[in-house]
């Protein structure tokens, strides 16, 4: 994360902030990016208690032990650079009220651990298996990316949290992730991944319907190769060993073409892609 290489102080010491103008953000112990702003003297804008955030980050610095990094930056770029860096970092306060009491609990947090544990509720249809954790594998930029397996009509439920009224920090953590799946851009047209992004982690969820039927149908596999691990203390279904890849029904399915003649790329094809990542990142554990 970028802002890890600029200069900092703690909170309690924003009498140490240089008088530049700048790029400022507040980030709390467990790197979760709380506000983005800007100032034509970073020192002046944080002095004694004048900042409008003061009394919402004060009353819980102790607990989040927050720190001011910043950034120099002329003053004809601060508008530009502070709207970068709100998109980039997607700060838990930007565009909220100020009320004088943080939540106990980042907005982004409270919503993917809430998705996480309806997808791991029992139904009707997936009594033993709803959902399931495919595997894990770190991107290119240090973003370590969890891959979940779901249902169709839990697509709905995804979709139903991406246009709801949210708070902005919400909505910017939902995207889609495009993947050419390493296959040539000028033959392939690029698989779109529901993601949603929390401090330095990437959720993906993959359609994968055959995928989860096959798990509800074949117990004996499914006992075998499925446990319980917990993230974000919520405990999700998840595949032990990725030996399971060999019993799952991932041949290769029929590919259709779009207007330009390009084969399109779907989540199975994202999926069997991801597993060499996933599988190198298990043998280097």
């Amino acid at each position: 994360m970028e802002w890890k290489d600029w200069s900092s102080v703690a909170f309690t010491e924003r009498y140490c902030l240089p008088s530049c103008s700048g790029i400022y953000v507040i980030v709390d112990a467990n790197d979760c990016v709380w506000y983005v702003g800007q100032a034509a003297n970073i020192k002046a804008r944080w002095a004694g208690k004048t900042h409008h955030r003061y009394p919402q980050l004060i009353r819980s610095n102790k607990k989040r032990s927050y720190r001011i990094y910043w950034k120099e930056v002329s003053v004809d770029l601060l508008t530009e650079k502070e709207k970068y860096y709100i998109q980039m970092l997607k700060p838990e306060l930007n565009g909220c009220k100020v009320k004088k009491y943080l939540p106990k609990q980042p907005q982004v947090e409270r919503e993917i651990k809430g998705l996480l544990k309806v997808l791991n509720n029992p139904t009707y249809l997936f009594p033993v298996v709803r959902s399931v954790v495919a595997g894990g594998y770190e991107d290119n930029g240090g973003i370590h990316c969890i891959i979940i397996l779901i249902n169709a009509n839990d697509t709905r439920l995804l979709f139903k949290s991406m246009q709801k009224r949210q708070p902005p920090q919400v909505k910017n953590a939902w995207g889609l992730y495009k993947s050419y799946c390493g296959k040539n851009e000028q033959l392939y047209q690029s698989s779109s991944v529901i993601a949603y992004s929390f401090l330095n982690y990437r959720f993906e969820f993959l359609e994968l319907p055959n995928i989860i039927f096959y798990l509800e149908e074949n117990l004996s596999i499914t006992e075998r190769y499925v446990g319980i691990i917990e993230m974000l203390g919520v405990q999700l279904k998840a595949f032990n060993y990725l030996d399971i890849f060999n019993e799952l029904p991932i041949e290769d399915e029929y590919i259709f073409t779009n207007s330009e003649g390009k084969k399109c790329l779907t989540n199975l094809d994202y999926l069997k892609y991801r597993h060499r990542a996933i599988k190198r990142l298990q043998q280097n554990a």
